[in-house]
Parts: structure tokens; sequence; C-alpha cells
């Protein structure tokens, strides 16, 4: 067979192919342009950094603009750098019969090609010839063993001796273009039917899953009802706008979107919340939306250049069952822009890990700990699987970057716990630090923003502490435990090996950044590790702040941070009625655990005394009120305050708000005789300290 009749029984199939172009590169651009473009038609795109006969390129990073589109080819020329992430975007855009040509280096020289993508990967003081093309040999390896692609070299080509027969798919009437997109609609309607009861639809990329969601929210509009809709990012929702415009264009203009933590910020009346990209949202922020709202549907992609969905499915499923909360689950299998079995589709997942699996290990025996060496890694398919599909679990922002991060980032390390050889938890550390003095004076002096070293950097530039820069430190990027092995403290178990070896090599101190909240907080508080910073901004997906956690492990770190703790707390309790005013009151008890406090001296609590039991006004009151709630806040865990309560002390004490319908108890009146309960009971804790 010819590769003109392949390609024309591509078409007919509507299946998609990836073609591998190796060799010099002049001599793949010459073979490409003689024996492969005339034959593909359509709307093609190049990404490289040189043209191509008629076709002008685009750069990786770039891609992005791409989505939503449909191509008819896409030549990927890796001579200009392989980005894992518009490579995984670019693969769907893809339409059935599609052609993706892949141009690399032969595959004995590819792993050691100085990829331009490296410079992106390379941290003070790495260079790009410092990296050992790991992420690249998996690659070729990946290639090497597919039996559904073509091989073009300057002067053969390898045809596929087996081809898989494509599935018929019956097609519905109406604008659905699958059977399980047309049951995706009505699941949608049906629940919004029913009050609490949400529908949890998940999908592989390319089953018109968003355009399910916008020929439902048409439907809805339609029937005047109400719909709000979220994502991590108006992109995100492109599809689903268009579907709106296309079937009920006078009521697109009603269709409102907001960031999720716009909506968990000002609630706005909808009578239907339809969440898309659920997976790359936290498993909190989808919960508080779920309480929120009476009709809810949540949509993912379990596989895609998003985000990995497989952690949303375990995580949030599993704390839905667990609250006893009822609700419908619909997965939809057959794509709609191609047709099943997709060869494309398959290989793209396992050159990505897209569908990196973690299979749930034997939890007898004792746990053995290592450091992972990654050239090793690459090379064993399964292990390397099954350690990002870990990760994959553990994090809502996977992406396939981050899967060469692991393999190549110079300064990351590896490390597993393994029970009979399967791996049960793992972690990436980032080496960081020390800086040279000229460039921690220009971080200093926010002349400077190297890549990498995020904790040095931050600590020095926005908290001011250029003496952090002369340390050297291990930043947990991830830590991940298996779902069927937690609760059995083996992230603890973990992370004490991993302070093992950074002392060994005589590291100064471990820390850690991540999105604040209290149960992830306690995790690393339970381990010793302690705020020393919380950001300025919140995360538009997450909706929480940033939090900076330290361990000291020398001694000159040690010193410094007792000092750092302090300008923390100072720096928490001030920001309370202005930056961070929004900040939750059920956070602080966490956030200032461990700090220690002013002791109240006998002025303070004659006069604390006086509002308690002598009824002396609120207003009259509020320094030595401030005060303390500033000294019982490290201890309110211990006090198991409630929720309203705590609530009550920072919005009428330390924000100085006046009396809401939002607060309880509900009045002035209440509110004042609880808050004089509450000083006789911080003042009995404080006694009992």
């Amino acid at each position: 067979m010819s590769l003109a009749s392949f390609l024309r029984r591509l078409q007919h199939s509507r299946q998609r192919v990836l073609i591998w172009a190796q060799g010099p590169r002049q001599l793949v651009r010459d073979r490409l342009e003689r024996d492969l473009l005339p034959l593909l038609q359509g709307e093609g795109l190049l990404v490289s950094d040189q043209p191509l006969s008629s076709l002008h390129p685009i750069e990786s990073r770039q891609a992005q603009i791409f989505l939503g589109q449909t191509l008819d080819y896409l030549l990927f020329d890796t001579f200009a750098g392989f980005n894992p992430n518009a490579f995984g975007q670019l693969c769907g855009t893809l339409r059935g019969g599609g052609v993706l040509v892949l141009m690399t280096p032969e595959p004995s020289e590819w792993g050691e090609f100085a990829d331009p993508e490296y410079r992106s990967l390379c941290v003070e003081p790495y260079r790009p010839e410092q990296i050992r093309g790991h992420f690249l040999k998996y690659l070729v390896g990946c290639l090497q063993a597919s039996a559904h692609l073509v091989q073009l070299t300057p002067e053969t080509l390898v045809l596929p001796e087996h081809w898989p027969e494509p599935e018929v798919e019956v097609l519905p009437e109406g604008p659905c273009l699958t059977g399980d997109q047309a049951d995706a609609v009505q699941a949608i309607l049906h629940t919004c039917q029913r009050r609490r009861h949400p529908l949890v639809l998940t999908a592989d990329r390319g089953r018109g899953k968003s355009a399910a969601l916008g020929i439902a929210a048409a439907e809805l509009l339609q029937q005047g009802r109400s719909v709000l809709v979220t994502a991590p990012d108006k992109a995100a929702i492109a599809s689903l706008m268009a579907q709106v415009e296309l079937a009920a264009p006078e009521h697109s203009p009603v269709l409102r979107f907001m960031r999720p933590d716009e909506v968990l910020r000002q609630v706005p009346e909808a009578e239907v919340l339809l969440i898309d990209e659920a997976a790359a949202i936290p498993v909190p922020v989808l919960t508080e939306l779920l309480q929120r709202y009476s009709h809810v549907v949540f949509a993912t992609t379990l596989q895609g250049y998003e985000g990995n969905g497989q952690g949303f499915a375990l995580r949030f499923l599993k704390r839905m069952r667990e609250t006893g909360q009822a609700f419908t689950e619909l997965h939809l299998k057959a794509p709609v822009r191609w047709q099943a079995p997709d060869p494309l589709e398959a290989l793209c997942n396992r050159l990505l890990l897209l569908d990196a699996d973690a299979p749930a290990p034997n939890l007898s025996g004792t746990p053995v700990f290592e450091q992972v060496d990654r050239a090793e890694l690459a090379a064993d398919s399964e292990r390397l699987s099954a350690i990002f599909g870990l990760l994959v679990l553990a994090h809502y922002r996977t992406t396939p970057g981050d899967l060469r991060i692991l393999l190549d980032s110079p300064n990351i390390d590896v490390f597993a716990l393994s029970l009979e050889g399967q791996p049960v938890a793992c972690a990436l550390v980032a080496r960081e630090g020390p800086l040279a003095p000229e460039l921690t004076e220009a971080i200093w002096e926010g002349r400077r923003r190297p890549r990498g070293h995020l904790l040095p950097q931050t600590l020095v530039a926005q908290e001011g502490w250029g003496e952090v820069a002369q340390w050297q430190g291990w930043r947990v990027v991830r830590i991940a435990v298996h779902p069927s092995a937690q609760q059995k403290g083996l992230g603890q178990r973990l992370l004490q090996a991993i302070e093992r070896s950074a002392k060994a090599e005589g590291v100064d101190y471990m820390g850690a950044s991540f999105a604040s909240e209290p149960g992830l907080l306690s995790f690393w508080q339970q381990s010793d590790y302690w705020p020393v910073r919380l950001g300025e901004q919140r995360d538009p997906v997450a909706g929480s702040h940033a939090l900076l956690v330290v361990k000291p492990l020398s001694d000159d770190v040690s010193a410094w941070f007792a000092e750092a703790r302090e300008w923390y707390r100072q720096s928490l309790l001030l920001r309370l009625s202005g930056q961070l005013a929004d900040l939750e009151a059920v956070y602080l008890p966490a956030l200032m655990r461990g700090l220690n406090s002013e002791p109240l001296d006998a002025s303070t609590r004659e006069r604390l005394l006086g509002f308690a039991r002598a009824n002396r006004t609120l207003e009259s009151s509020l320094v030595p009120l401030t005060r303390l709630v500033h000294a019982s806040l490290p201890l309110w865990h211990l006090l198991e305050l409630s929720a309203a309560d705590q609530e009550l002390l920072c919005q009428r004490i330390l924000r100085q708000q006046a009396p809401s319908a939002q607060l309880q108890p509900v009045g002035k009146k209440p509110q004042l005789e609880r808050l004089r309960q509450l000083c006789e009971v911080l003042l009995n804790r404080g006694d009992a300290e």
C-alpha cells in the first residue's frame, strides 16, 4: 500500500495517525516537502522555528491560541524543541482522518539532542548541557514500541502492518454528535429537576463534554432558567459558549461566567450551576460550591492537557460518598472528532502518560525508602507510570510538562516509599539556594527574578530576609500517598526519610509552598513544618492564599526561624483588617498554631473583666479585646470554638465590623452578649495555661 492510499483509508475510517519523520533536520524537511506535504489537504499547522513550504511556523507557547479549532494535519518540529504541553494541546485539535507529523533526529541521537526547551528546565546555576535527556529517551522507547504509526526516514517508508477496525457509531437525531453526548444532555436536564442531587460528568478529551453542557445550557435558558457557569478560566468554556450561541443566540448574553473564587465570594443567584473542568479546581472549593447551590453539574476531562482528572474522580467522589451525598455519575466514551479506536489518541496518552495509573499496592510488609534513579525510571515505563500516576492522583494541576520536569529538571530529585516493589508514596524535591551575593542583592532590590528557587526568592524579595539566600534548602514540590494507603503515617514517614538524606548532605532547611487549607496545613504541622509567609493574593481557582512553610535543619536557620515566625505572626494579625479582610476566620487557628503570644498584663485583664462582667461597651474595650484575641488565637484549636464564634470574634473585634445578619447569633444585642461570654472563655483558658 502506498502512503497516499493509506491516508485515503484514514479519511474514510475517521481515524488519526502519527507519522514519525526521523533523520537529519534538512533531509527530513526535504522528504516531507517532496513526498508528504503534496498529499495533505485542508487546514494545517506547523510548530517550528522555520517555515516549511507554504506553512508559516508558530512557537510552542502559541499552541493555546488554537484550542477549540480543528486541524486536518499538524507538523511538530522537535528540532525547535519538544514542549509536552503544546504537543498534548495540539493533538486534540486534529479531526478524524488527521495526520500528526513528528519531526525528530534519528532515534539513536534524539536522546542526546540539545533540545531548546532545556533552557526552561534550568534554574541557577544549572545549564542546559547538564540535562541528560531522560524524557526524550522515554519518548523514543514509546515510539519504537508502537505498532500503529508510520515511520518515515529520508530513504524509507514503513507503514503499519496491522490497523484496528473502526467502531460503528449510530448517530442520534438533533444537535448531538454521539449517543453518549445525547445521554449527557438529558442527564443534565434531569439533574436540574432534582434538588441536591448533583451530576458528575466525566470524559476523556474529545468526547463533546463541554458541548453537551452548552446544548443543555441553551435548553435551560430557553425554559427561562437562570444558569451560572464556572471554570478555571474562560478559555475552558469556549465550546460551551459556542453551543449556546448556536442554539439560543438571543439568550447567550444572559449566560453568566465567573471564576470559582468569585462565585464563592459573591454567591450570585442561579437555579443551575455548571462547573466545567472541575478536575482543575480543588476539592474543598467544589464542596463549598455544592453546598451553595441546589442544582449542580460537575464536568471534567479525566485525561487531558488541562490537568489530569483521575485524582478528582477519586478525591471528590470519595468526599461525596463519605458525607452521604447522593449523586449521579455518567462517563462519555464515544469520541466526537474522530472514530474509535484511535491510534493517535492511544499513542499520545502513552507518550505524555495521560493515562498514568497508580495500581493499588499490597499494604503488607515494611516500606522501603529510595532516591529514584531517573535514568532507570525513564527506561521502566511501568514504574514511571506508577510514580507519575501517584502525583496525578494527589494534585489537581498535573500536566504533561510535569512529566518532563520529573525526568529532566537538573535541580529535582525523586524519592519514593515502596511496598514489595510497588510505589506507595513519592515526592519531588527541588534543590534551592545558596544564591550568589550579587544575585541576592538584585532579587532584594526587585531587579531580578531568576527561574526557580521559590522559597529563598520569595523570602528575600517579599519579606526582606536576605540571609535566607546563603543557605541550602530542599523544597518539597509534590508529595503523594496512594489513596488506599493514606491515614497510615506514610507521608510523614517519607518526609522523615527525605530529611535524613538532606541532613546527610548538609542541607540547612526543608520547606514547601502550597494553597493554604487547614487539612493540608495540619499534615505539614504534624511533621514540624511551620508557616513563615502567607501570600498576598488568592489563587483565582483554589480560592486560597499561598502558604510557605519551613523546617530548620541547621542551627543557623533555627536561630533565624524564631525571628521569622514572630514576624509572620505580626504580619498576619496586622493584615487581617486590610489585605486579608476576606480571609475566613476558621482558617486562623491553623495559621496561628504553634506561635508564641504576648501575655496579658494585669491592667488589660482588669479591663477585660469589666467587659465580660460589668457591661462595659464593646467600643471602649476594643484595645484589650484585640490583645485577648491576638493572645488566644494560637490556642483556638484547643478550645474547639465553633465556626460561628470564630467568625464573630474576627469580624466584630479584629476587623471592627458592624453587627451583621451574616454573623451568629443575629442581632446587635445577642452578638454583644455572646462576645462577653467568649471573653470569659478566653480569659479562663489563659488562666489555665
